[in-house]
């Protein structure tokens, strides 16, 4: 009966370590999603100010 206990008591230490090792994978790449979201959102600022720009720009032309 001890050895069944501890055969399973080992079986969940190793999931439980295999567990661990995944979420420190999966939070590492939601860091790098947050870090690329991050840059596509500031890129997209400046494309909008590079748009306003180029609409004032415009419209000063035609005026």
């Amino acid at each position: 009966m001890n050895m069944v206990l501890l055969k399973k008591v080992e079986e969940l230490t190793l999931y439980l370590i295999e567990k661990d090792r995944q979420l420190a994978d999966q939070q590492k790449i939601n860091q790098v999603v947050k870090q690329q979201s991050d840059l596509l959102k500031s890129q997209q600022k400046q494309i909008d100010e590079l748009k306003k720009s180029l609409d004032n720009l415009n419209h000063k032309t035609h005026n």
